[in-house]
């Protein structure tokens, strides 16, 4: 029955491994668009501040959007690093187990449930 256990967990370990590890990838990729470096890069096509606040704006929403991608990114990559460790799915806070379901929702987090709402909202 333990071999068993083992197997599973091994089993499921290695599935969110591939999650975090795919998520990732589309992290990466999604930051380094074409679109992307157009939008960033400086050209002569501003031609009023019309055209400039509009520039902004989509910079605005990039690098906002981007902020929350590397955040994330940053979440993935740690949790790869447990996994490395095999301290992967054992709460930062308490030392207990995560439950599967949790860590089937959020691979990257590092709290259980409990542990997780004394944290503040926005970690994982």
């Amino acid at each position: 029955m333990a071999n068993s256990t083992k197997k599973t967990n091994s089993n499921t370990t290695k599935h969110l491994r591939r999650v975090l590890e795919e998520k990732s990838t589309e992290l990466r990729a999604h930051m380094m668009t074409p679109e992307t470096n157009a939008l960033l890069r400086v050209d002569e096509e501003i031609h009023d501040s019309a055209d400039l606040a509009e520039r902004s704006h989509e910079t605005w929403v990039w690098v906002t959007k981007n902020s929350f991608d590397v955040m994330l990114l940053r979440e993935i990559e740690d949790a790869l690093g447990r996994l490395r460790k095999r301290s992967y799915g054992t709460c930062m806070d308490c030392g207990r187990p995560v439950a599967q379901k949790r860590l089937e929702a959020v691979p990257w987090t590092r709290y259980c449930v409990a542990c997780q709402e004394k944290q503040s909202p926005s970690m994982n």
